[in-house]
């Protein structure tokens, strides 16, 4: 699993931005967390789709293989019955940031119907978060990287249930879930590409953890967990984009007292101050 595990051990960038609405902002600031959505209910429900696929695709191609032993086979039907019945009963929550502050496709999604923002926080401080909780990954949209990965992982999850068969003299699926859970949200269609996103990645959940709840949705409840930010007075901020907005000037002097209202310094004088400035992309939502 080294090779698989060192995805999980990537230096993030400098910054890493969070797009969200006029009111995630004020949620961030005012309750210093911020919300990852469980991956059975995010905006695009094709992605942990996607992911599934290409493991169900690598696990036949490793099930027809003529060198594949007659256990062998045995443990990977196993683990593909798996992958088909069981895999949305386990709670897996994704908070998603960019390497890019100022996307247009993100502001679309995210901004918000008029002015979003784009949180930029230190990519160390999140990866100090992630480490309590999960990992700090970046999304791999490369297809030929993705089926290297998962045959990766899937190949060393069979050689470890065939270790254990040898002592229990069962076949099942291991680990399996487990690693799915881990890496699964990290594989995305190339057709994301632009977003350059790194994804925190909790483990699985219970619905009693304190910090596991639920949040009204466009039509159902949406399960997430609050993620507490970096202790230090920033939270980590080291910039906020403004949103394309008609008001430019004005949403600047308000998120300006904002951050002042928590004590975050705004101006260059101070060695923890936050840039704030406004997105240059001519984009009109209004």
């Amino acid at each position: 699993m080294g090779h698989v595990r060192e995805i999980l051990q990537r230096t993030p960038p400098p910054i890493l931005y969070h797009y969200t609405t006029q009111q995630g902002l004020l949620g961030i600031m005012h309750d210093k967390e911020i919300w990852a959505s469980h991956t059975q209910y995010l905006n695009d429900v094709r992605e942990f789709r996607h992911a599934l696929e290409l493991v169900k695709e690598e696990l036949l191609t490793m099930k027809s293989d003529a060198a594949t032993s007659k256990l062998a086979r045995k443990c990977l039907t196993a683990m593909e019955e798996s992958v088909i019945s069981g895999m949305e009963s386990i709670n897996v929550c994704v908070c998603s940031f960019s390497e890019r502050g100022d996307v247009l496709s993100q502001w679309r999604a995210y901004g918000g119907a008029t002015s979003g923002f784009a949180v930029g926080f230190s990519g160390a401080a999140l990866r100090e978060v992630s480490e309590e909780h999960g990992w700090l990954v970046p999304v791999i949209y490369d297809g030929v990287q993705q089926r290297r990965l998962v045959r990766k992982l899937l190949g060393d999850t069979l050689e470890e249930n065939l270790n254990e068969y040898h002592h229990e003299k069962v076949v099942g699926v291991g680990n399996l879930f487990a690693y799915l859970y881990r890496y699964a949200p990290i594989l995305k269609h190339h057709s994301f590409e632009e977003e350059r996103e790194w994804r925190i990645i909790t483990r699985p959940l219970l619905c009693s953890n304190d910090r596991f709840g639920y949040r009204p949705g466009g039509s159902m409840l949406i399960p997430y967990f609050r993620l507490p930010l970096a202790g230090d007075k920033t939270l980590g901020i080291r910039e906020i984009v403004i949103g394309p907005t008609p008001h430019p000037g004005q949403s600047r002097h308000s998120v300006d007292g904002l951050l002042l209202k928590h004590h975050i310094p705004t101006t260059t004088i101070a060695s923890e101050a936050v840039r704030i400035h406004s997105s240059e992309i001519p984009y009109r939502s209004w």
